[in-house]
């Protein structure tokens, strides 16, 4: 198992943090988590980040990400922080590709993460003519395809 959970933004700040990623392992009945994100860049990101690299840095965190930044806001952490973040979870989809934000996150070798991947269902995904004639080509669905 994997475990991902994310810092909401009235917990942003340094001592926030901290006190936010002890109640997540608690109610998560953890010691530790594989991803911790912040959720999105408003408030105090920089007390935030610097409170997760801590925590990485102990141990209690296998990697630390965010979710929701630009490429101008994402810039900012990787210019002014030790850690480079693992991850950036961002909406992306079949029809929202956001090509130039993939671009940067290879640069910066920080993984994309998609949320929203099926497009919330919307413009009949499941049966878009491009993605069922790709799945028809190798045995798959229209929803492996949008995976892949």
């Amino acid at each position: 198992m994997f475990v991902t959970t994310k810092l909401w933004i009235q917990d942003a700040g340094y001592e926030s943090t901290k006190e936010a990623f002890e109640r997540s392992l608690e109610r998560l009945g953890l010691d530790y988590l594989d991803l911790y994100l912040i959720h999105q860049p408003f408030g105090d990101v920089h007390g935030s980040w610097r409170a997760m690299e801590e925590l990485y840095d102990e141990g209690k965190i296998r990697a630390i990400g965010v979710s929701n930044f630009y490429p101008d806001r994402l810039m900012d952490l990787v210019a002014h922080n030790d850690v480079v973040p693992a991850v950036n979870q961002i909406e992306t989809h079949p029809f929202y590709q956001r090509v130039e934000d993939a671009e940067f996150l290879d640069e910066y070798d920080i993984q994309h993460q998609s949320w929203g991947p099926f497009a919330e269902g919307q413009n009949d995904i499941f049966e878009h003519d491009v993605l069922t004639s790709i799945g028809d080509k190798y045995g798959k669905t229209a929803a492996q395809v949008t995976l892949r």
